[in-house]
């Protein structure tokens, strides 16, 4: 009876461990081809952030830097700046990206976001997201406070694309007394900090512009000028912003891709080593199989 029952015994074990390397087999193959795609977008990332970097370095110096020269003059400084009132009304324009898998770039926006939320006055606050993740992220808490969002707006970014925003965020704050710009800061290859860019609207500029002698001696159509240099001052900032956070969003992808191969890679030993085990154990039982049918002769 016990000869009987051997042979159907080692069969269903033979037959279950075809099962399972079979299985580990596809899971084997499907972690390898994850890793070689989690790979290839780690090496697209690092060659895109250093194109990324080149074009944070020459934009910042175009950037700000004719405006905050004078605005930190001694002629401007000595003047006093219209005073922001107690409960302003602001626009908002926090950045973020378009696609994901970029650690918590996005994600970091939207928490910053939160945030500001608590202290504010939801009835005087306006969102102007950019960037797909972002609006996603905020469109259920902020329903009221999301007035207008731009989605694909497309990398790398231009100078024209940037100007055609800040046109449209200069007629929604025109009734705002602060726009405040919320987006990532590149810092290095593996960081990046979540900044709050305080700016000034047009109609608060303009009031500025009136207390600084050198622009009333240099432009004195002021109602021609100073219209095209806020127009120079909102975009050069938002373009900053806007090549900071790209750097950011390229390094955070990097290294989540990298993060993910490291891993992939890890759990391929593991399966393989898993793999090797139940080989051996199936082999071990055919060995014990034909040792138990020579026996029986």
């Amino acid at each position: 009876m016990l000869k009987a029952t051997q042979p159907a015994f080692i069969t269903c074990a033979q037959r279950d461990f075809a099962v399972s390397e079979k299985q580990l087999k596809i899971r084997m193959k499907s972690v390898n081809s994850i890793r070689k795609i989690t790979k290839a977008m780690k090496m697209v990332s690092a060659s895109k952030m250093k194109q990324d970097l080149r074009r944070l370095t020459d934009g910042k110096d175009y950037g700000v830097n004719a405006i905050d020269m004078i605005f930190k003059s001694d002629q401007f400084m000595q003047r006093k700046m219209p005073a922001e009132p107690a409960d302003p009304t602001q626009v908002i324009v926090p950045i973020s990206s378009d696609k994901g898998l970029c650690g918590a770039v996005n994600s970091t926006v939207v928490r910053t976001i939160k945030k500001m939320a608590k202290d504010l006055n939801r009835q005087k606050t306006l969102i102007f997201s950019i960037g797909m993740k972002g609006s996603q992220g905020m469109i259920r808490p902020f329903p009221d406070m999301m007035k207008y969002s731009i989605s694909h707006v497309g990398t790398p970014y231009n100078y024209p694309t940037i100007m055609a925003m800040a046109v449209n965020i200069t007629a929604l704050s025109k009734d705002a007394d602060k726009i405040t710009v919320v987006y990532n800061e590149f810092k290095s290859a593996i960081s990046y900090i979540c900044r709050n860019m305080e700016l000034m609207p047009q109609k608060r500029f303009l009031e500025s512009m009136q207390f600084a002698k050198l622009y009333n001696q240099t432009l004195p159509d002021k109602n021609t000028s100073n219209p095209a240099l806020y127009e120079l001052y909102l975009t050069s900032n938002l373009w900053v912003a806007f090549l900071n956070n790209a750097a950011s969003e390229q390094s955070a992808r990097m290294n989540a891709m990298e993060n993910a191969s490291k891993n992939a890679k890890e759990i391929l030993e593991k399966l393989t080593l898993q793999y090797n085990k139940g080989r051996q154990a199936r082999i071990t039982m055919e060995l014990v199989e034909i040792i138990s049918g020579a026996s029986a002769l």
